[in-house]
């Protein structure tokens, strides 16, 4: 029975050490609330030099949001009703930075309402992080075939391809930002061939690419929290990696003799720079400190994305495949979502 005793002592004891914890923040939460309601009580009488004093341990991390708001702006007024305004200033200050977004309100006091107006709060930098899908489509230049009687090659694309990208917003307007975006961009086609009598040539090439777009985006309405948007701009590309799968499947043998190998490095054979004009829609919805958004590009290469050699591995694809690009531009729809923080920094005006 005392061991019984025992471990239920300790275990009891257990429980008080780890909730202690979480009853002293309670303590201390509850502290704050009731020292901002005796704050209150005090400027109403008229006592306004005691507020700062009884705020001023809570301010760090005692209250919770709306008290924090509230015992700001009477940390504010207490300051002005004694003239001591670079103490309120510095407050207003302080304020704005945790709040950057705070908009007044009808039961906001008229001499916290006129120092809120004294300050501007802008939007200096904005980060976006987008994630997504492309789908890329090919225009062609030039046609080319190792085939005597040529038969048009069919391409499509795969839809499931990984885009990534970290972009910095610059405000210009309140309605118009310049952005720098780093992306990588995963591209993937098919085309598939009828070789003579021989067989059908099934040729898969993926690319991996480091785009940096240069553009500009406007804000075209804002409607509640939804502001739709439109995207314009110029880009270039890196070419990372580029490689093929290719198979030759024989009209009369059976699919266990395709002709097939490990996958080809297309690198050599296409240029490792290209450029694309981008535009795009989308729509951002607003939320504390930034917004989420939803959108659609078009990205239009310029430049021709095969390099004519004699290496090995471009003899194979002729030789043993039967195989040769056509001559084409890249361009892809892009579909991602993002999300936007926005650091302020709110100023005195002048």
């Amino acid at each position: 029975m005392r061991t019984g005793n025992s471990v239920l002592l300790r275990l009891l004891g257990v429980a008080v050490f780890c909730s202690l914890p979480m009853l002293l923040m309670s303590q201390e939460t509850s502290t704050c609330a009731g020292n901002l309601k005796n704050a209150q009580s005090l400027f109403d009488k008229g006592q306004v030099e005691m507020v700062p004093g009884m705020l001023k341990e809570c301010m760090r991390s005692g209250f919770k949001r709306e008290e924090q708001i509230a015992a700001y702006k009477l940390l504010i007024q207490s300051y002005l009703f004694v003239d001591k305004l670079a103490q309120a200033d510095s407050t207003m200050l302080d304020f704005l930075k945790s709040y950057p977004e705070y908009q007044v309100s009808p039961t906001d006091h008229s001499s916290f309402v006129f120092l809120f107006n004294s300050f501007k709060v802008k939007p200096v930098v904005k980060f976006t992080v987008h994630a997504g899908t492309n789908l890329p489509f090919l225009t062609f230049i030039n046609p080319v075939t190792h085939s005597s009687e040529p038969v048009p090659k069919k391409y499509s694309s795969n839809m499931l391809n990984f885009f990534a990208s970290l972009e910095t917003k610059i405000a210009i307007t309140p309605k118009l930002d310049a952005n720098i975006e780093f992306g990588f961009s995963q591209i993937k086609f098919t085309s598939k061939e009828s070789f003579l009598t021989i067989g059908m040539i099934n040729y898969t090439e993926t690319q991996q690419r480091l785009e940096i777009p240069l553009t500009v985006t406007y804000d075209i309405l804002t409607f509640g929290k939804f502001t739709p948007y439109a995207r314009a701009g110029i880009g270039t590309a890196f070419d990372l990696s580029s490689s093929a799968k290719v198979s030759e499947i024989p009209f009369e043998l059976s699919s266990s003799e395709t002709h097939s190998g490990a996958d080809i490095a297309r690198n050599d054979s296409r240029i490792s720079f290209d450029m694309f004009a981008q535009a795009g829609v989308g729509i951002k919805y607003k939320t504390p400190r930034g917004f989420i958004s939803m959108e659609a590009r078009m990205n239009g290469g310029f430049f021709n994305q095969v390099k004519r050699n004699t290496t090995s591995l471009t003899e194979e694809l002729n030789n043993y495949y039967y195989y040769i690009d056509d001559d084409f531009n890249i361009n892809t729809l892009n579909f991602s979502l993002g999300y936007t923080q926005i650091f302020y920094k709110p100023s005195k005006r002048k």
